[in-house]
């Protein structure tokens, strides 16, 4: 199945494309002959799973979604060309402080970051690249209802600014992941088919919208 033109810059973001969702679709869309840009936080290169991620043969760029310069310069290493999907993973990395120096307020501020912050920092810094397509995408995959509401914001800020950038927020299903304590109920390659297909399938018309990964709205 090909689903966008030959050619395509697909870059996924992810806290970390070495594993999970994110290296999940980067293998899904090189089979597919996709031109894919997948990043990584910097400490991940020492990371033993990194060899994953490069074995794919995608390109690898560095960014810290808890970084806003890492963010600037991941947009810059891209370069000035076309970009038609434009994918962010939602998922904290690991807190480098100890638990017993948690506080509510700490992780709050992380989650807000990683939900709300970054999710606009990309899609605003990458924003010339994805103009530059003829029919550019966003797809913020998340759950969090700070993922959910930056989508749909925004979504109606670029509208009501006559861009034909298309924005929506797509919950990725319970999976099996480091994210979630190795936990999950619902199958990997099935959701990703089922991400894929929705990637394939939108439209303007679905323009800050929340999707379940099979496709299904949910209402918000």
């Amino acid at each position: 199945m090909r689903m966008l033109r030959d050619n395509q810059q697909l870059l996924i973001l992810d806290a970390g494309s070495n594993r999970g969702i994110g290296l999940n679709l980067t293998k899904a869309f090189l089979s597919q002959s996709y031109n894919v840009f997948a990043t990584i936080r910097p400490k991940s290169r020492l990371d033993s799973s990194f060899r994953d991620l490069e074995e794919t043969g995608a390109t690898i760029l560095e960014l810290d979604f808890l970084d806003e310069k890492s963010i600037a310069s991941a947009a810059r290493a891209y370069g000035n060309k076309p970009l038609d999907v434009l994918i962010n993973v939602g998922g904290l990395p690991p807190n480098p402080k100890p638990w017993k120096d948690q506080t509510s307020s700490l992780m709050l501020e992380r989650l807000r970051a990683m939900t709300i912050v970054s999710p606009y920092l990309t899609m605003t810094e990458f924003l010339p690249q994805l103009e530059l397509a003829t029919n550019p995408k966003v797809i913020n995959i998340s759950s969090s209802f700070g993922s959910i509401s930056i989508s749909g914001t925004l979504a109606l800020v670029w509208e009501s600014e006559g861009r034909n950038t298309t924005i929506i927020c797509v919950e990725p299903g319970f999976l099996y992941t480091k994210l979630t304590g190795w936990d999950g109920e619902d199958d990997m390659e099935t959701c990703i088919k089922g991400l894929m297909k929705i990637i394939d399938s939108i439209s303007h018309e679905d323009t800050g919208a929340f999707l379940k990964w099979d496709g299904s709205k949910i209402p918000f």
